[in-house]
């Protein structure tokens, strides 16, 4: 199998939030096929980390900013050279899957805003994805027929 069909089906097994219907499967239960049949056919969230980001201090951002406290990009951790082009593979990768993305939420922060528009070209932007029950309803909320949602999020909250 070539590492791209491997990083792909490894966001995947990552991102997969409960195949069938919100029922989560054990890793060690689920097959290849049966999560890219699965997400071809739409009905899914699948929940996304940015991609590869600069190191750094921690932004003082919050589900309280406002969207414009978002667009200073010079004072936030943003993406590597390898995280741009890590993103754009993972819309190129699920494409090549045929696999349906709808919605498309992110985090306002630069580096998910920029992994979200690399890899779907489109997204629309929330800070509430810093709230555990907001980003809990949006995993329970089946997408609309024949698409997946994708959420991209930041592992630092």
């Amino acid at each position: 199998m070539g590492k791209r069909r491997l990083l792909v089906i490894g966001i995947v097994l990552l991102g997969c939030i409960g195949i069938g219907g919100g029922t989560p499967w054990a890793f060690s239960e689920i097959k290849e096929a049966q999560i890219e049949t699965a997400l071809q056919g739409g009905g899914y969230v699948v929940y996304l980390r940015h991609a590869d980001r600069n190191a750094g201090s921690r932004e003082k951002l919050g589900a309280q900013s406002s969207l414009a406290d978002f667009s200073h990009c010079e004072t936030q951790r943003n993406l590597t050279t390898a995280g741009r082009n890590e993103a754009a593979e993972i819309g190129r990768s699920l494409q090549s899957f045929s696999i349906p993305v709808g919605t498309v939420i992110a985090l306002p922060l630069c580096r998910t805003r920029d992994t979200a528009m690399l890899a779907f070209g489109h997204a629309a932007l929330d800070p509430r994805l810093y709230d555990p029950d907001f980003v809990a309803k949006l995993l329970a909320t089946i997408p609309s027929a024949g698409t997946n949602t994708v959420l991209v999020d930041t592992e630092d909250q």
